[in-house]
């Protein structure tokens, strides 16, 4: 007799702060928890997106699961493993159709492991970028590979935000090239869409970031670059405001104040809602050293603003070289400077960036939706 209970989807991130793959992941256990699915989420307790996660009825939020990993959290991350494998197993119990989802680094590696202890079959990872990367000690970055290589091996399938990711996963992973799709990252398509953006203005010309305040967002060079333009700029007076947060805060405020530029950037803390300031800033701009494909390129666009970013990831799947934003080599603080100050100077190119009209139908939340599903159904078919 065939089964028709619901097809249960546990989803498992750490840190539930305002990054894409939390986005993403919260977005996916709302929205496909109907009478065909129903979810669960684990993850750490800390993030401004915890209230958004308690509003799900399975919610297990875990004090010691957090991002930072090392050899000193070893003993942690053990208990971490333990206690996510023994809440698989009880959900499995209630749900015979059951797969675990996971996103980020650090959660895909535990929580595949831990849903193959649980007995359950279907792991599905989604890959925001690789945790190992060109910018790590070689001890390190073998570490992680090694973890992702032999996690690969017990993976049912990858999900991809961007074709770059799936290269290299190709490249480096067994099996990942035969077991592994791309779905895009979806943002509010509705809630950043600007039909056409104008220069009129009675105000300074700004320019914006969304990111994490840690290493792997480089925002020094984003400083340093906008030091430059400013210097460059003849037409106006620049303004950066950065939205979001972390450990390196201190350092960042510190460097603003030695260089006196306490009046023209702005630290802006986590906002819930990034629309108000998306429709003042004039330039994206991203110094990132590696991404996956972030979200906030897409909303950028969505909102008709110029992007000026680092060339890493699958950002170049959206930002075509002057046609609606420039890419610049990683590290190169100079060139993004230089950059950001040529689309300030130039009232006509300006235009020109802002008015090209992007084709991103696939960033949909809609789309992203039934993608998962459709795959789900294969999967557990």
């Amino acid at each position: 007799m065939k089964n028709t209970q619901p097809l249960h989807v546990v989803y498992i991130v750490t840190k539930l702060e305002l990054g894409g793959a939390q986005k993403i992941c919260l977005s996916l256990a709302h929205g496909i928890n109907n009478t065909t699915y129903s979810t669960s989420l684990i993850s750490g307790d800390q993030g401004p997106l915890v209230s958004h996660a308690k509003q799900l009825n399975n919610t297990f939020l875990l004090d010691s699961f957090k991002r930072e990993v090392g050899l000193k959290s070893l003993l942690n991350e053990g208990k971490n493993f333990l206690r996510i494998t023994s809440i698989l197993r009880n959900l499995k119990k209630k749900h015979p159709n059951i797969a675990v989802h996971t996103h980020s680094t650090k959660a895909g590696i535990i929580g595949r492991w831990a849903a193959f202890f649980a007995g359950i079959k279907t792991r599905i990872h989604t890959v925001h970028g690789f945790g190992f990367n060109d910018y790590q000690s070689t001890l390190r970055w073998f570490f992680i590979y090694a973890l992702e290589w032999i996690t690969a091996l017990i993976t049912t399938h990858f999900i991809c935000v961007s074709n770059k990711d799936r290269e290299e996963g190709s490249r480096r992973l067994p099996g990942f090239k035969n077991k592994s799709s791309i779905i895009r990252a979806a943002v509010e398509y509705e809630k950043f869409y600007m039909p056409a953006r104008s220069l009129v203005r009675m105000r300074p010309f700004r320019i914006g970031t969304i990111s994490c305040f840690k290493p792997q967002k480089n925002l020094f060079d984003l400083l340093k670059a906008f030091q430059l333009a400013t210097s460059l700029v003849t037409k106006h007076t620049l303004e950066l405001e950065i939205i979001g947060d972390g450990t390196l805060r201190k350092e960042l405020t510190n460097w603003i104040i030695e260089n006196n530029m306490q009046n023209s950037v702005r630290l802006l803390g986590w906002q819930h809602d990034v629309t108000p300031w998306l429709t003042s800033w004039d330039i994206f701009a991203l110094s990132s050293l590696w991404e996956g494909l972030p979200c906030s390129v897409v909303e950028a666009r969505l909102s008709k603003i110029p992007v000026v970013a680092y060339n890493v990831g699958g950002i170049h799947e959206i930002i075509n070289d002057g046609i609606n934003g420039y890419l610049v080599e990683p590290g190169n603080w100079e060139k993004l400077g230089q950059t950001l100050a040529t689309i300030a100077n130039d009232t006509t190119l300006y235009q020109r960036l802002s008015q090209h009209q992007d084709s991103l139908a696939d960033f949909d939340t809609t789309a992203m939706l039934e993608q998962h599903k459709t795959l789900y159904r294969q999967l557990f078919n």
